[in-house]
């Protein structure tokens, strides 16, 4: 007679963090987990109550596993630098358990709240003053403001949404964390040196030109930041980046309406701009907003690539623009 499965909680949590990393939270049920185990689903229920207890304590796991690479990062020298790094190390060799850290505890959490939900805080102002001598609110504006960088190149790079590299993101990084120093370090005098005013005046120079493309290289990532979170909670965005195909009509409604959630510029003043765009220009601004690649948007449209880059080329005409995408960006 065969001696029965021991299916301890430890081993349940083992199999469910496993099933995650592959899959991600979806393939994560009942069926998936038993079936790893190799017993029935009462073991299960009895351990965590529901899998919804089961998902907590993947979380939990994941958590831990977090800060054993942040961990790592604050040892190294620089300590700040080195959070920066196995943060986004994190994000590339565990995709999916980023994506459940990122789900949020509650729609109503504070922009401080999710920064400190990733905890360290005490251990990276601490190495923040190591590395720059920073103390009280000037580390912590320099922590709040990498920290939700760092989300931001993190979620690039675990979507796979495009090819970013950890040494591009490193790079991106330092630049971003050297243009915030100035302004923290700079008095409100000496910023306005160096910083054009909102009429657009100030002395050009490098300083003047790295602050400038330290802000758009934080705005960017902030856009893409914005756009993968859009992609990956809309089933049919996710679904056309996954495979895509012919977009019917009625999908098309649907799409119109994120892309005016995306907007910053309200949609009948940008009508009024350009009125001259058709129905097929405002598609095509729609897939480069959703950062679909050339080729894609011919399946999209149910045309060749050759007859998008015609039609993009005529667009950026109407716009005024040499790029589409950095145009809708600014929308």
């Amino acid at each position: 007679m065969a001696r029965p499965v021991t299916v301890t909680k430890e081993k349940i949590l083992a199999a469910a963090l496993q099933i995650v990393r592959e899959g991600g939270t979806a393939a994560l049920t009942a069926r998936s987990l038993s079936s790893a185990l190799g017993s029935g689903v009462n073991p299960i229920f009895s351990a965590f109550g529901s899998m919804e207890g089961v998902l907590e304590g993947v979380k939990q796991e994941a958590r831990k596993l977090f800060e054993s690479y942040t961990s790592t990062g604050l040892g190294m020298n620089p300590p700040f630098k080195g959070y920066g790094l196995e943060f986004l190390w994190f994000a590339m060799d565990e995709p999916r358990l980023f994506k459940l850290l990122m789900l949020r505890e509650s729609e109503e959490d504070s922009p401080q709240a999710f920064v400190e939900g990733f905890g360290n805080k005490d251990k990276v102002l601490e190495a923040i003053g190591k590395t720059f001598g920073l103390k009280g609110e000037d580390a912590e504006t320099l922590y709040y403001h990498m920290h939700f960088l760092a989300v931001g190149l993190a979620s690039i790079i675990s979507t796979g949404f495009c090819r970013l590299s950890i040494g591009q993101a490193s790079e991106i990084f330092g630049k971003a964390c050297r243009a915030y120093l100035l302004e923290i370090k700079a008095g409100a005098d000496a910023r306005e040196r160096y910083v054009p005013t909102a009429e657009g005046h100030g002395p050009s120079g490098k300083v003047s030109s790295y602050v400038d493309k330290g802000i758009q290289n934080i705005q960017h990532q902030a856009h893409l930041m914005m756009i993968n979170t859009m992609v990956s909670q809309n089933h049919l965005l996710s679904a056309l980046h996954s495979s895509p195909r012919y977009i019917q009509d009625s999908e098309w409604k649907q799409l119109e309406r994120l892309m005016q959630q995306s907007y910053e510029t309200p949609a009948e003043s940008f009508r009024k701009a350009y009125p001259t765009l058709t129905r097929s220009d405002n598609r095509l601004l729609i897939l480069a907003r959703f950062r679909f690649s050339v080729s894609d948007q011919g399946i999209l449209l149910g045309i060749s690539p050759t007859s998008v880059t015609k039609a993009r080329q005529r667009l950026k005409a109407k716009l005024g623009t040499d790029n589409i995408e950095e145009f809708i960006e600014n929308l």
